[in-house]
């Protein structure tokens, strides 16, 4: 009788222990799939791309209009075809990110969108036929593991001289110099806050 006391008690404890075992795999388990399932501040990076495109639209628009008050439209034109990507680049660096504008209307050939940037374009037009639908910032990864702030870029009035109906709101010696330096300009015919294109903002810091 003993024996067999004995018995079932070890039994008891042998299934105590494996079912401790388990409870202590589940929990390992669990933690693992916490740390996975931890993703990146969205609204700090979202917070800094804005401030980064902020920076970037009055870094360009204050120099477009000391050009153009001093040299005419024309040397604008001139002005974004020579310097446009090297500042976006000088800020970038500043800041340690990259910072693209892309359209689906190109003017400069250089500024194509990936795949990505297409996808994104494409979401922010259908965005667009519904004005009860307003265009947010996104901010997500790229296959790399690189966060990216997406923003669309509405045409302001004032860009209309350069980006409107040609013979309309771009008079011909602007078109002229439009069609020099960019001989496949697709970039005219917008409207007033139509989306003119996106920016891309690319972190260089993984999270």
């Amino acid at each position: 009788m003993k024996k067999i006391l004995f018995l079932i008690l070890g039994l008891s404890l042998i299934i105590a222990c494996q079912s401790s075992d388990k409870n202590k795999t589940k929990k390992i388990d669990s933690q693992k799939v916490e740390k996975k399932s931890v993703s990146f501040d969205h609204k700090a990076y979202k917070m800094k791309g804005m401030i980064i495109a902020k920076t970037t639209f009055k870094a360009f628009k204050s120099q477009i209009q000391a050009i153009g008050s001093k040299n005419g439209l024309p040397a604008v034109v001139d002005f974004c075809h020579d310097n446009a990507i090297k500042l976006s680049d000088s800020i970038g660096k500043a800041h340690n990110v990259v910072i693209k504008r892309t359209s689906n209307k190109l003017r400069n050939a250089k500024n194509a969108p990936d795949a990505d940037e297409t996808a994104v374009i494409d979401n922010y037009l259908r965005l667009q036929e519904d004005p009860n639908r307003p265009m947010e910032p996104i901010v997500m990864k790229d296959g790399e593991g690189f966060v990216h702030f997406y923003a669309p870029i509405k045409l302001k009035k004032e860009c209309l001289k350069c980006h409107g109906t040609p013979e309309k709101e771009v008079l011909e010696p602007i078109m002229k110099k439009i069609k020099e330096k960019y001989p496949h300009d697709k970039a005219t015919g917008f409207r007033e806050g139509e989306l003119r294109g996106i920016w891309d903002i690319k972190f260089l810091d993984k999270p």
